[in-house]
């Protein structure tokens, strides 16, 4: 039996708040920007960066075009990762187990792939399934059906999906069959939120879970024993 652990990449793998703020740190510097300045845009626009540009370059009279900010964004934030040992144990730990190992990101495939370099962590993992590839974003579970196939694992009750995002990773693999990890991070799970099988308050924490409850095998009917 064929057993799957996928991941999401950013603040489940990887240290996403440290390479953000290292990255702030260094844009702030080279731009004359105060960094209050650029917490709050974060603050108000998040993930949207086309916005999150628009709004600095608008307020602070930045030259550069927003497509040039953001790749060097994309291109910086992902060279800055924190490399965590303890992460690379955790994911040597479940590959010794048995467990094939998968990463389902989304994102660009350029910018994620470097993050798992930078954190040591490729060599780890027999797939990684990027959205930019494919045309797909989670929670759509068709992008969680492509990991499957790619580690092949049949059944999608003996895989288990980690992330911090309850509707892309957690919402998305419950649709797809599989069971899930949520990476709270403190964090407080709502009334309508989907509601993971296990939370844990990191990946390595979730990893000894895994390990501590691996899918089971079936177990034959009499009957089927009885060749009846």
């Amino acid at each position: 039996m064929r057993k799957a652990a996928l991941f999401d990449l950013d603040s489940t793998l990887t240290d996403h708040a440290t390479a953000f703020a290292r990255w702030a740190e260094e844009f702030c510097a080279s731009t004359g920007i105060p960094l209050s300045a650029l917490m709050r845009a974060e603050t108000l626009h998040g993930g949207a960066r086309h916005a999150f540009f628009a709004d600095l370059k608008n307020t602070f009279g930045l030259r550069r075009s927003i497509a040039s900010l953001h790749a060097d964004y994309r291109r910086r934030s992902a060279e800055l990762v924190p490399y965590r040992p303890e992460v690379c144990t955790a994911m040597r730990q479940l590959a010794d187990e048995g467990w094939e190992l998968g990463v389902i990101t989304n994102g660009s495939p350029d910018a994620q792939r470097r993050k798992l370099e930078t954190a040591h962590l490729t060599r780890y993992f027999a797939s990684v399934v990027i959205s930019g590839e494919y045309g797909i974003r989670k929670p759509d579970e068709a992008l969680f059906q492509v990991a499957l196939d790619d580690l092949g694992v049949d059944d999608p009750a003996h895989a288990v999906m980690t992330g911090d995002c309850l509707i892309a990773d957690i919402g998305g693999g419950q649709h797809a069959g599989l069971r899930t990890v949520w990476i709270a991070h403190g964090r407080t799970r709502q009334h309508l939120d989907p509601e993971p099988t296990h939370v844990a308050h990191d990946v390595v924490e979730a990893a000894t879970w895994l390990l501590a409850n691996p899918p089971r095998p079936e177990r034959p009917s009499p009957l089927a024993l009885a060749g009846g």
